[in-house]
């Protein structure tokens, strides 16, 4: 238990009811075992020391901003001394209710003598409160305390540059807002659980496999066993690189390896991350088979908090916060020891200066992460990956799984005493990887000339797959495809279906491949990585050759001996309008690659050579590197934002109220929600339990959305109470079996027709 660094009476609070502000400093500060947070820890809320703000959660009434005085006090008390461990709890203190900012525009802006005087006329007083509280004197001297930031230069001259700081910054942060958050919801310090339970869990997933028989089976065992030695003699390593043809296994092998590295180096996490929320499901039902539900955690924005608390329980008891606290632990990944979530999440973690995304920085360090899909980091942002996983590897001891059938040209960025191949490349060049084959077709052109190919493909097949790069092009392809084939057997698939019926779609064209019915699909990108779909034939309009690899993975993927001389994807030309970089098509290269049929079996060589010249012409500059070590946190996050994201058009979100009356329940749910948190006197307990309820409805309205081009979105009305999302109402839709609509479960959205709506 950490020393107290003062004494405060119980009748001085620090929440409403009468909770002392001691106790919930000291319980805060006793969960980490981190002389560094218990620092920050007692000193954080000590301008809650103010009177007013004293009289106030008594009596009632608005609680004044307090974090500008305890980093005040903070900083006077630590004699004014900045170096990486003290600057980082004085920035914690400073902005543990907010986002972290660039720290030279902080000093430069923040640290003016009039503003603060002007802003914080309490300011001297609570410095006076807070010594006669706590028994600790300081001179404190306000120009003193802003000129220690008036420089040119704040980062520079206090040495405080570094990927060093700013990760360390970002860990002391990402602890203090935690264990602040948790103590206010729980009333008690949090308790790290021990680490991954591997022995059970590897003897769970051996026995997942053993029932798992099937023509591959040996192939992925000796693969698994190539893995598990290759770990065997590269202890030392931090970065391991899982290369393998589709098919082979990866997600057990992966988590197998996971396991082992677990054990090994005592880690306390794995994370699996992947790049679309679309291939989440399967990896997680696979995992839930093997790992504990109380300790595997699905985490992405659309899904749905695991209980932690006993409901019945929490309803005997007298205040009812079960959904807060649900909440919480499962967007900080605070209990959980296997986690299944996005690029998104865990590169923001990276990233980002958020307060909702740094909550779980500190989880991650003794942590495995698996990169599942790794081809999907843009090509701008690999130099950047690189030096961000080296890094965090040797200072936060995380080991890195990092898997593809596609790998993109990483190593050349890391120290190559770093890193270590798991698998030999001679698994691409065995039989079992010898399921299709990859024919480019210069003369498909056109939407009609693919269509007649489409067309003549689905009369000498059973199923048939076409994937284009855009959602247009594919709803005009699928309404050509329609008129020439059973309509019964073609479906579309883009996100401008809500994710439910995506869902639904998918869940149906499994079932009529599996039992062998006509069936021909076209879709965007969406289901290029990880959905499990198995179809004879398939066209890919040109691309990235990483995503035409993705495509053709969807190709007779179970390895079908029938249709394995006869399965192909086909290659057209580009028809529509590219959403990819000019650079990143790489026309001539991949031309001349596929320019006469390759075997499955023969690709590695050539996206070798292709990855090789894509490097080639990626810029050797950081993107976000140099930002980061002069600790400027809010610009990182814009620059990645802009080079993470694919450029989108100018798009606006809209709610598709799929059932009568949909719109109606929701938003009475929300007003109820919003009203109480406005009301006089609500407790921050119950306001912290409103803003969980509505986060949990937010997240079920999310399941009803797509994002449509801005000019048809304006056309809609409000959704109430809801930033920038519109609405479109059920008796503008047709959910029938008709799909001439504007939204309908066989077109998704089909854009407004010339008739006026409203």
């Amino acid at each position: 238990m950490p020393v107290s660094l003062f004494d405060i009476p119980n009748n001085v609070y620090s929440h409403p009811d009468y909770y002392p502000f001691i106790k919930h400093v000291t319980n805060i500060a006793e969960s980490f075992k981190d002389p560094l947070h218990t620092r920050a820890a007692f000193f954080h809320d000590l301008g809650k020391l103010n009177k007013r703000f004293q009289t106030n959660i008594i009596h009632g009434g608005k609680l004044p901003y307090h974090s500008l005085e305890g980093a005040f006090f903070y900083l006077v008390h630590n004699r004014m001394v900045f170096d990486i461990d003290s600057f980082g709890v004085f920035l914690s203190i400073l902005k543990h209710h907010g986002n972290l900012e660039d720290v030279q525009t902080l000093a430069e802006d923040l640290f003016d003598e009039d503003s603060i005087r002007r802003h914080h006329p309490d300011l001297f007083d609570t410095i006076k409160h807070i010594q006669a509280t706590t028994g600790l004197n300081i001179d404190f001297d306000l120009e003193t305390c802003c000129d220690s930031f008036d420089t040119e230069s704040f980062v520079k001259d206090n040495h405080l540059a570094g990927l060093d700081s700013y990760f360390r910054i970002k860990e002391t942060f990402s602890k203090l807002i935690f264990a602040d958050k948790y103590e206010a919801i729980f009333k008690e310090t949090f308790q790290r659980k021990t680490t991954v339970d591997v022995e059970r869990y590897q003897t769970n997933l051996l026995t997942l496999i053993g029932g798992k028989e099937n023509a591959l089976s040996s192939v992925r065992n000796a693969a698994r066993a190539d893995v598990l030695n290759t770990f065997d003699g590269n202890h030392d390593k931090r970065l391991f690189f899982l290369e393998a043809p589709t098919g082979i296994g990866k997600t057990l092998t992966s988590l197998q390896l996971a396991l082992k590295i677990a054990g090994v180096k005592n880690k306390k996490r794995i994370i699996n991350a992947l790049p679309m929320t679309s291939i989440i499901d399967q990896t997680h039902m696979e995992y839930a088979k093997i790992i504990d539900e109380n300790t595997l955690l699905k985490f992405h924005h659309l899904t749905k908090t695991k209980n932690y608390v006993d409901h019945d329980v929490e309803e005997k008891s007298e205040t009812n916060f079960f959904r807060q606290k649900n909440d919480f632990l499962g967007s900080s990944w605070g209990l959980d020891q296997v986690i299944v979530t996005t690029f998104n999440q865990i590169l923001n973690a990276f990233y980002s200066n958020q307060n909702r995304e740094l909550i779980k920085f500190w989880t991650l360090r003794d942590s495995v992460v698996i990169f599942d899909e790794i081809q999907a980091i843009p090509r701008i942002l690999l130099r950047d990956f690189a030096e961000t996983i080296t890094f965090l590897s040797r200072e936060l001891n995380m080991d890195f799984i990092l898997m593809s059938a596609t790998i993109p040209s990483l190593k050349q960025f890391l120290p190559s005493d770093a890193w270590c191949d798991m698998l030999d490349t001679k698994y691409y060049s065995m039989d079992f990887n010898n399921r299709y084959a990859l024919a480019f077709r210069e003369e498909i052109d056109t939407e009609e000339k693919l269509s007649v190919q489409i067309q003549r493909a689905s009369k000498e097949n059973t199923s048939v797959v076409c994937v284009v790069n855009t959602k247009k092009l594919a709803l005009d392809l699928y309404e050509k495809v329609k008129k020439f084939c059973n309509p019964d057997d073609v479906f579309l698939l883009s996100t401008l279906f809500i994710p439910k019926h995506r869902k639904a779609i998918i869940k149906t064209i499994k079932h009529r491949l599996v039992n062998k019915q006509k069936t021909i699909l076209v879709s965007t990108q969406v289901i290029e990585a990880g959905v499990d779909l198995d179809f004879d034939y398939g066209f890919r309009e040109f691309s990235p050759l990483y995503s035409i690899i993705q495509t053709a993975g969807r190709v007779n993927r179970e390895n079908r001996e029938e249709v394995r001389e006869s399965a192909t994807l086909v290659v057209t030309n580009k028809i529509g309008h590219s959403p990819y970089h000019p650079s990143d098509l790489l026309y001539a290269e991949v031309k001349q690659l596929l320019e006469t049929p390759i075997r499955e079996n023969e690709i590695l060589p050539r996206l070798k050579l292709y990855f090789s010249t894509t490097i080639d012409r990626t810029s050797q500059e950081y993107v976000l590197i140099d930002h980061m070590k002069q600790l400027e946190f809010e610009s990182v996050m814009k620059r990645f934002d802009k080079n993470f994201m694919k450029t989108l058009p100018d798009i606006r979100s809209v709610f598709i109220e799929i059932r009568s009356g949909l719109y109606d329940r929701f938003v009475k749910k929300r007003n109820q929600l919003i009203h109480g948190m406005k009301q006089d006197g609500t407790s921050l307990e119950h306001i912290m339990e409103y803003k969980s309820r509505l986060k949990r409805i937010n997240k079920c309205i999310s399941g009803y959305v797509i994002n449509i081009c801005k000019d048809d979105a304006l056309l809609f009305p409000d959704f109430e109470h809801y930033h920038e999302m519109k609405v479109c109402h059920y008796p503008h839709l047709n959910i029938g079996e008709d799909d001439q609509g504007v939204y309908s479960i066989k077109k998704g959205w089909a854009g407004l027709s010339s008739t006026v709506l409203f």
